[in-house]
């Protein structure tokens, strides 16, 4: 922010200035000598109409800033009366987010429904999880119109302008075309310092990339989510160690907004994987002090390792400081990869295979990569691009693609803020799934979809008026065990209870269940939390266990040592009150006792 002074200049200068929006889709706002006292406002979005050429006299200055652009249209507060210029250019300075009163309306020179943005970019044609028409996959099925992330008129409120996204992957090709890269900011792993992170075998994360926020409207490729929002990568993937994995999520934390984060425990193993102490730390700084306090958003894939894994083993996917994504295929239904779970928030879109319907997105440029030439499925002609981007790992950026949106909507928002929106706007995806149920605060849920599909327009328009979450409360309660409760072999469920007053918590945000068992094969179990207003979480299920080979193994005692589960089903329920533990043993040959079990819920 510049200096008083500065401000009281630019307050006299602002009805005999040339006032430049940046918005791709309307005429620049401008300003008459004849009338000095009225500004012509190109357009104005307000609900689903959108108004141009909107007169006005201009009344108090209220803020602006010498850095961005931070948004990419002019908006107007109908609350408080004030517009916010997103770009102000007075000779030869600009200025941004310039906020000033309307003293009067003069006149709108028409008013239209609000349309849905079509960007010009070849490829977003066939790109259905943008816009679903019903396209055919490579087995010539059809999607299912309409089953994608409803954003076309969501880029008429916001394109990601302004927002920094770290792809935290195998790398990221820097030089694509159809990527706008920060210079310099990237950081390889294999040398541990910045540089350029991708290689002809970093095709994963130069897809992730894309799909969050390949630039649009430039006549080249395809179009992100939040197309207007600037990458970084981080290949941790070719060095994937602890402490590498702890520093890439709070790598230039000042500076990025979003982590997205397509990696994860093994898939199809059933094994429990318990995060790390210095991962857990390392979420906790940056969700403590990312984005000056607001907190750093972490989108985490769910998993892809479905039927046989649940995304509640994953010790990072079910950890509270993180948004866990879900994968939808072309029909709006969970992707057959997909892991399900208790602690998945939302769902986004991966299709199936590259055989039949998948995204299509950015590729390493060249003759490298997905599309090398191999896959007769693939696009022709378009090396740098591909159609063969699937799983819980395309629908992780896509999140936070719409993410971005939200924050250019309103920079005010905390991660727990995100979180809420997502879950509150979403779509109710596959609706006659026999899933579906109800939460005790009117949520539907599913641990299929977590509170179903993201719908893009829905949240960046609660975004911008949303009122801020209360401060958090955290409060922890042990269960008052006389002595182990036994596991009866391939029995029926064993049940204990605990009972929380005065947490103070009237609106639960996410539960973590602490439990302890020497249980010789945690395979054997089904565990479920229910809490006081009857919402089940199913935490883990009967399962065999393989190695990743794919040989049988046995799941083995991994409770032991405790593990800690995460829901989010119980999401604005109030957290006092008795809340169960049911385990069951399902198959014969194994038992064990449970030594401790506990809660710890945040909300407010």
């Amino acid at each position: 922010m510049t200096r008083p002074e500065a401000r009281w200049k630019l307050r006299h200068t602002l009805i005999a200035a040339l006032l430049a929006a940046s918005g791709p889709a309307y005429s620049a706002t401008t300003w008459d000598p004849a009338r000095p006292a009225e500004v012509r406002i190109g357009s104005l979005v307000l609900d689903d109409t959108q108004y141009t050429n909107v007169v006005v006299t201009v009344g108090d200055l209220h803020s602006f800033s010498a850095t961005g652009p931070q948004r990419t249209y002019d908006s107007f507060n109908p609350a408080n009366g004030q517009v916010t210029f997103a770009t102000l250019s007075i000779g030869s300075q600009t200025f941004y987010d310039v906020v000033i009163s309307i003293a009067e309306l003069v006149s709108v020179g028409g008013a239209s429904a609000l349309s849905a943005l079509t960007p010009n970019d070849p490829l977003f044609a066939s790109q259905w999880h943008l816009r679903n028409t019903g396209q055919r996959g490579a087995d010539g099925a059809a999607a299912k119109i309409g089953e994608d992330l409803n954003i076309g008129k969501a880029w008429q409120l916001a394109t990601g302008m302004g927002i920094r996204i770290a792809v935290v992957d195998d790398g990221l090709d820097i030089h694509h075309e159809d990527l706008n890269v920060v210079t310099g900011k990237s950081w390889d792993y294999r040398t541990n310092m910045y540089g350029d992170p991708s290689s002809s075998s970093s095709s994963h994360g130069t897809s992730c990339g894309g799909l969050a926020a390949a630039i649009g409207n430039n006549l080249k490729g395809v179009t992100g989510v939040a197309f207007n929002a600037r990458l970084v990568g981080y290949n941790l993937l070719e060095a994937p160690t602890d402490s590498y994995g702890a520093d890439a999520i709070t790598k230039d934390l000042a500076s990025n907004h979003i982590y997205t984060n397509s990696y994860g425990a093994a898939d199809g193993t059933g094994m429990m994987a318990p995060s790390e102490e210095v991962w857990r730390d390392a979420i906790t700084t940056g969700i403590t002090l990312g984005r000056s306090g607001k907190g750093a958003i972490y989108t985490w894939a769910a998993g892809n390792g479905a039927p046989n894994d649940r995304s509640d083993y994953d010790g990072q996917a079910n950890h509270h400081g993180v948004l866990a994504i879900g994968a939808l295929n072309d029909r709006g239904q969970r992707a057959s990869y997909s892991e399900p779970g208790s602690n998945v928030l939302v769902s986004a879109f991966g299709g199936e295979f590259c055989d039949s319907q998948t995204t299509t997105t950015t590729d390493v440029s060249g003759a490298d990569g997905y599309n090398d030439g191999d896959t007769p499925a693939d696009i022709a002609g378009r090396p740098d691009y591909t159609r063969c981007m699937n799983g819980t790992s395309a629908a992780t950026p896509q999140a936070a693609g719409v993410v971005a949106l939200l924050l250019e909507a309103n920079s005010a928002l905390t991660w727990r803020d995100v979180r809420a929106i997502l879950a509150r706007t979403a779509r109710k995806t596959d609706p006659t799934h026999s899933g579906w149920s109800t939460n005790g605060a009117g949520h539907p849920i599913n641990h299929e979809f977590g509170f179903g599909a993201i719908d893009a327009l829905a949240a960046t328009r609660a975004a911008k008026t949303w009122a801020l979450l209360p401060a958090q409360k955290t409060v922890s309660r042990s269960a008052q065990l006389s002595r182990p409760l036994t596991i009866a072999d391939n029995a029926a469920a064993i049940t204990s209870t605990l009972a929380l007053q005065g947490s103070g918590i009237r609106q639960l945000e996410f539960v973590e269940l602490a439990i302890t068992s020497d249980h010789s094969n945690v395979g054997d179990l089904e565990i479920a939390l229910i809490s006081p207003a009857g919402t089940a979480s199913t935490l883990s299920v009967v399962r065999d266990c393989h190695d990743d080979q794919g040989s049988a193994v046995g799941c083995g005692a991994a409770l032991s040592s405790g593990f800690t589960f995460g829901t989010v089903r119980p999401m604005d329920e109030a957290a006092d009150g008795t809340w169960t533990l049911s385990v069951r043993d399902g198959k014969s040959g194994a038992t064990g006792l449970i030594s401790a079990w506990s809660i710890k819920a945040y909300g407010h």
